[in-house]
């Protein structure tokens, strides 16, 4: 199957975008394509803070790199019938500025929404934004529009969860902008990249207090 370059050529699929997440600055969500990899691969080469930032994403950043992970999210969404991956942009078929994602737990043991009485929904949110666009609330409205109005509303889950190194107060804030309420302080995590371990922090964010109340108790 040939892959496509940007989110145009797919019609089948749920959540590819473009959502307008704020008018004025113009701010949007849409589906990453391979078109998207060269200032991707710019972006990730301008200084080393998303790389420190970030438990996954290389430096030196190569077009191999960005091909992979591009190739991933399409492969998710082509398979699945549904988009967890968008680029920020400032308009909709623009370059890409800023990335942001959603990971659906697979398993969440036993635990069952009190909503649907299926398995709780959980998804996690990741980001990261250009340096260029930094200070400028693109990955805090990216987060609130992911968790408020993808997740909760159009994929219909039941939790939301985001992590960032303790240390990492902007990144902090963002999941909080987002709705969400530290779950956890202090946790230490190995991150391979940096071979050692790194303290991090947990947020999470219910659809309602129905779920919130459900959960709390269940974790007691």
């Amino acid at each position: 199957m040939t892959q496509p370059q940007d989110n145009t050529e797919i019609t089948n699929v749920k959540a590819m975008g473009p959502y307008l997440v704020s008018e004025n600055p113009p701010h949007y969500l849409s589906a990453v394509g391979l078109a998207d990899i060269p200032e991707m691969v710019r972006i990730l080469n301008i200084d080393k803070e998303i790389y420190n930032g970030t438990a996954s994403f290389q430096h030196p950043y190569l077009e191999s790199h960005a091909r992979a992970r591009i190739e991933r999210a399409i492969g998710y969404y082509t398979s699945r019938g549904v988009n967890t991956h968008w680029a920020m942009r400032t308009s909709p078929q623009g370059p890409i500025m800023g990335w942001i994602h959603a990971y659906f737990h697979e398993t969440v043991g036993h635990e069952v929404s009190p909503r649907t009485n299926a398995p709780l929904k959980v998804a996690d949110i990741g980001y990261w934004v250009s340096p260029e666009y930094v200070g400028k609330g693109y990955a805090a409205r990216s987060a609130r529009y992911v968790v408020q109005e993808i997740l909760f509303k159009e994929f219909d889950c039941d939790v939301a969860k985001g992590e960032a190194y303790a240390v990492n107060t902007a990144s902090r804030k963002i999941l909080q902008s987002s709705g969400m309420k530290c779950e956890f302080e202090s946790r230490m995590s190995f991150i391979p990249k940096f071979q050692q371990e790194r303290e991090i922090c947990g947020y999470v964010a219910y659809r309602d207090s129905e779920v919130e109340e459900f959960v709390t108790k269940a974790a007691k």
